[in-house]
């Protein structure tokens, strides 16, 4: 029976975290035309690359802010430290994925 009630537990906890997974890193789909800021990222960002690589890099509020500050530094980049806020407020809203929710440990018996 204690091994019966342990196999449930284990499968609930792995359904949990396979569909907690899909949803983490989903980032909105939906952006407005007229966003000055989707406009600065185009003109700023897309001199050096595609905004699809944007979206391959998979980026997280802390790596997204030290991405941001590390490409305002580069050499030609031409972009003022409030437009480099602006650019990750932008990212926040629709490139930045959700950290992925700790995971509770299976209990070993």
């Amino acid at each position: 029976m204690k091994k019966l009630v342990s196999t449930v537990c284990t499968l609930f906890l792995l359904s949990l975290v396979i569909m907690l997974s899909g949803t983490s890193a989903q980032a909105k789909e939906e952006h407005p035309k007229d966003d000055p800021h989707k406009k600065l990222l185009e003109t700023k960002c897309q001199k050096c690359h595609s905004l699809e690589r944007v979206k391959e890099a998979h980026l997280t509020k802390e790596t997204a802010k030290e991405t941001v500050e590390k490409m305002r530094k580069k050499e030609g980049a031409d972009r003022s430290k409030g437009e480099a806020d602006k650019i990750y407020d932008y990212l926040g809203e629709y490139y930045i994925i959700a950290p992925t929710p700790p995971v509770a440990p299976i209990p070993i018996r």
